[in-house]
């Protein structure tokens, strides 16, 4: 197991017990068009502490992390990388507290955790259990999948 992984556990581990107060997605944004099937998730608890689920570089990996997550393009002032994300586009954070399904996170208790593992045993998916509901991360070929069970 990485450092990396070791501390993606522990945040993941810090999350029981915790309620959560915040909800960002990540979805990709070219122009005008913002694809909101896939990206990473983060979480925000009441103690200030921050969950955050994205895929791996290696497609396979779910990464977990307890820092918020970065926009690498910003600022965004470099011509190299303004034609690039002009061309290509980008992740940006959206702030979803608010939005349906994810307004149904917000004051909700994370009562326990698993993870699914890989055959190497690094995490392929994570799920925060809920009271009855739950929200489930998996990477599943470069994206990551975010699926809400409410109860």
């Amino acid at each position: 197991m990485s450092d990396t992984d070791e501390q993606g556990r522990t945040a993941l581990n810090a999350a029981v017990d915790e309620t959560i107060v915040a909800v960002r997605r990540m979805f990709y944004v070219l122009g005008d068009e913002i694809d909101r099937t896939e990206g990473p998730i983060e979480f925000t608890f009441h103690n200030g502490s921050t969950l955050l689920f994205d895929a791996g570089v290696d497609g396979a990996e779910l990464r977990i992390g307890g820092a918020p997550w970065r926009d690498p393009f910003e600022p965004l002032v470099d011509p190299v990388n303004i034609e690039y994300v002009a061309n290509s586009g980008k992740y940006t954070a959206f702030d979803v507290t608010d939005e349906s399904p994810y307004d149904e996170l917000a004051g909700r208790r994370v009562d326990a955790v698993s993870v699914v593992p890989l055959a190497d045993g690094r995490p392929r998916a994570a799920t925060l259990y809920l009271g009855r509901g739950m929200v489930k991360a998996e990477s599943i070929a470069d994206e990551l999948i975010v699926t809400l069970i409410s109860a």
